[in-house]
């Protein structure tokens, strides 16, 4: 099975994936990351983004999913939807070269490139427990964090509410995407309730999509309104690439 965490950054994915590998120590991660591409090529990244930047992690994370099957057990830190993300945030800012044409391009090959993955984990970032760590490899300029977060958020939302416009997301072969909560510990053991012990896929009649757990899902999602700011903004930049967003689903209006 092909496994990502997606998120922010300092929203604890690197953390979780080795707390993955150390339970299901069949799985395997890349070696090379998209952080060592940018060291390579001497790109800027986060809020210094450029186009040359993002081509470049995008061109990598779709390589590192591409080739695997079912079979195979990989786990990855960030995948193409990631990469998404911060091209949205680089255009909505208006940066140079962040075109809609260059964007909807970007959107167009992660969405295809999606194929490739069973199970996509959601972090967040929480201002309260989370600390920002500056560790010389990514931003830790707060306000970024929780901009990028919202936008991350907006692409859970855009999968729970519109999956099937075929916007972000290969229609009818999406991967599952599921919203972590915070806890560490709450985080392996959500994990669990969708990946065997032996690394495989629980059955439709064992999972929490089963209706009789989809309530437990639905308070997961309810208990994450809390942390979003910036409605106008979020509005906007979904309008921007054609999706309205039903009242219900709105995520600054769950109560």
């Amino acid at each position: 099975m092909r496994i990502a965490f997606s998120g922010t950054a300092n929203s604890g994915k690197s953390t979780l994936v080795k707390s993955f590998l150390y339970t299901w120590k069949d799985y395997k991660t890349p070696s090379k990351t998209y952080r060592d591409v940018l060291e390579e090529k001497g790109l800027e990244h986060s809020t210094k983004t450029t186009v040359e930047t993002q081509t470049a992690v995008l061109d990598h994370l779709i390589d590192t999913i591409q080739g695997k099957t079912l079979k195979d057990q990989y786990v990855y830190d960030r995948c193409p939807l990631d990469a998404v993300a911060y091209t949205m945030w680089a255009n909505g800012k208006g940066i140079e070269g962040f075109t809609d044409e260059f964007t909807e391009k970007q959107i167009s090959m992660s969405r295809e490139s999606l194929r490739s993955l069973d199970i996509i984990f959601m972090t967040r970032f929480n201002e309260d427990t989370m600390k920002v760590e500056d560790n010389g490899k990514r931003d830790a300029n707060l306000e970024f964090i929780k901009e990028m977060d919202n936008i991350f958020y907006s692409l859970y939302m855009q999968y729970m509410v519109h999956a099937d416009a075929d916007v972000f997301y290969p229609k009818g072969d999406s991967p599952c995407m599921i919203l972590l909560p915070d806890a560490p510990q709450a985080r392996i053991d959500l994990v669990q309730e969708y990946v065997t012990p032996e690394g495989t896929m629980y059955g439709e009649e064992e999972s929490i999509l089963n209706p009789d757990n989809i309530e437990q899902l639905e308070t997961l999602v309810a208990a994450q309104a809390d942390a979003l700011e910036s409605e106008k903004k979020q509005e906007e930049l979904m309008k921007q690439f054609g999706i309205e967003p039903e009242p219900k689903f709105d995520p600054y209006k769950i109560n």
